[in-house]
């Protein structure tokens, strides 16, 4: 059957059309994905720069052994998924997944020790927004499926534990210094806000001997403010009565004078 020569323009004017159409969607769903990679890649270098903030800006010794190992893990996949996602920056990218893996390594074989460091207040909130952060960061892994339950419970549980303890340190600390100062108030204030920190906390049992040592060093506080401010009620009742004496004997005095 022959086809006329309209039928064929027709026919090929339809998938001119057709073509265009696949043409223009294949475009969008290119540009669409091109969108998605790189706001994935954008939503790493982000993550990335947050997990290098834990491992540079806490100090060595301040997390454990685990989180630490926790952090440099998390920050070699993360590179990883930028190396996979990136068509530009794979050496760039490559040199720093070389760099962590060196650095956990290092951290995996001579790990510092773990201790208590004396932080300003400026430090307990930068420290504090860290460990807040990683919280969420883990929370997000654990709820996607990257990390399995056993897992994801322990290192939370070992934040929640180092934002309490990070608080607690603070306080105590600053209401030791304040009572060497003699600012018992201030001190007494620090003190409450320390034990508030534990008693808000949901594993306030883990910090029974702290609450208990801090409770004491209240207590003795507490003491010696009284003491202090009977001695200086006594001191100022002294002083009062050899102001009234002197009064008397001058009074006395001219009296006689005037006698």
């Amino acid at each position: 059957m022959a086809i006329n020569n309209d039928t064929l323009l027709a026919i090929l004017g339809f998938a001119f059309l057709v073509a265009i159409v696949i043409g223009v969607l294949v475009s969008q769903a290119n540009h669409r994905a091109q969108k998605l990679r790189n706001e994935q890649i954008q939503k790493l270098r982000l993550q990335q720069k947050r997990l290098n903030n834990l491992l540079n800006l806490l100090p060595a010794g301040y997390l454990s052994t685990e989180l630490r190992d926790f952090i440099y893990q998390a920050l070699q996949q993360n590179i990883k998924s930028q190396i996979m996602l990136s068509k530009i920056n794979k050496e760039l990218l490559q040199s720093e997944l070389d760099q962590a893996t060196e650095a956990r390594e290092k951290a995996s074989n001579n790990p510092p020790p773990e201790k208590s460091i004396r932080l300003t207040e400026e430090q307990v909130g930068l420290f504090r927004s860290l460990l807040k952060s990683l919280y969420q960061f883990i929370r997000r892994n654990y709820e996607t499926g990257r990390l399995n339950k056993e897992h994801a419970e322990k290192i939370i549980l070992q934040v929640e534990i180092k934002l309490v303890e990070t608080a607690v340190e603070f306080f105590a600390g600053a209401a030791k210094e304040l009572n060497n100062t003699k600012r018992y108030r201030q001190a007494q204030s620090a003190y409450q806000q320390a034990l508030d920190a534990i008693s808000s906390s949901a594993h306030a049992e883990q910090f029974h001997q702290q609450e208990v040592k801090i409770r004491s060093e209240l207590n003795n506080m507490l003491d010696q403010w009284n003491k202090t401010k009977e001695e200086n009620a006594k001191a100022t009742a002294n002083t009062l009565e050899d102001n009234v004496d002197s009064f008397v004997d001058d009074d006395w005095k001219k009296k006689q004078e005037y006698d």
